[in-house]
Parts: structure tokens; C-alpha cells; sequence
């Protein structure tokens, strides 16, 4: 299983390179990126088309981006749907979500985010990597 942990750019440095060396040590390939579009591009290059193999992905966001997410989540789960009704292969996909503490409640701005200086739910981040904390499986 192919395991990817996908970080935002508002984390401040020495969390991001606290949860990069756990995420090593768990085995996850580390993403951090700009924007969501970014992320999905880079987790993408690393999973490789056609492979079928499954993927676990980590995701820390804030509140105001997750409700962002979900909607793509959806999608993504009809398209999922769609192939298996059309009979062919689908990759399983595992994801999980850790909260940023203190990160905007916002849904469409990063007015009230402090970026440099949030940090993750290292308890949940912990929980995540080892497995669990899982909300969806497509």
C-alpha cells in the first residue's frame, strides 16, 4: 500500500519538520503544497497511473479547507462508482484527516489563518499514521 501524507504550506517549520521525520518513520512519502489543486497533481506523480495498487492518504487541514475537500471527496467517490458500474478496475483509497489546531473555521478564506505559525493535532497525526483515524474508503 502506497502511503501519502499531505501537509499545507501554513504549518510552522518546526512542525512540518517534526510530522516529516514521523511521517519517514512510518513510511509515508510527504507532500506539501500551495494549493489543493497542487497536492492532488503531486499525489497523483507519486501514485502513477494504472498501478492499482492502494493508496492511504493523510491529509492535515483546517476546517474551512476541509469542507473544501469533501466536496472533491464526493466526486471523486461517483467517479469511483461510475467505474465499477462500467466494470473496470478501481484502486482502493483509504483516507484519513487531522485537524490543524487553532486554523480558520472559514470556508472560502484564509483571512483569520496564521500562517507560520499552526501546528497539527499530534495525538490524531500519531493515530493517522499508525492507521486508524480513518474516515473514508472509496
Amino acid at each position: 500500500m502506497r502511503k501519502i501524507l499531505l501537509l499545507p504550506f501554513c504549518l510552522s517549520q518546526q512542525s512540518l519538520e517534526g510530522i516529516g521525520r514521523m511521517a519517514a518513520d512510518a513510511g509515508y512519502m510527504v507532500v506539501v503544497a500551495r494549493s489543493t489543486a497542487k497536492a492532488l497533481a503531486e499525489v497523483r506523480r507519486h501514485i502513477g497511473p494504472g498501478s492499482g495498487e492502494p493508496v492511504r492518504i493523510v491529509g492535515v487541514v483546517c476546517d474551512g479547507r476541509a469542507k473544501k475537500v469533501w466536496a472533491g471527496l464526493v466526486l471523486l467517490k461517483m467517479r469511483q462508482l461510475g467505474k465499477k458500474a462500467l466494470g473496470l478496475k478501481v484502486r482502493r483509497i483509504e483516507l484519513a484527516r487531522v485537524e490543524i489546531v487553532g486554523g480558520t473555521k472559514a470556508l472560502f478564506g484564509r483571512r483569520s489563518c496564521r500562517v507560520g505559525f499552526n501546528v497539527a493535532d499530534e495525538e490524531a497525526l500519531r493515530s493517522a499514521l499508525a492507521g486508524g483515524e480513518t474516515f473514508m474508503r472509496l
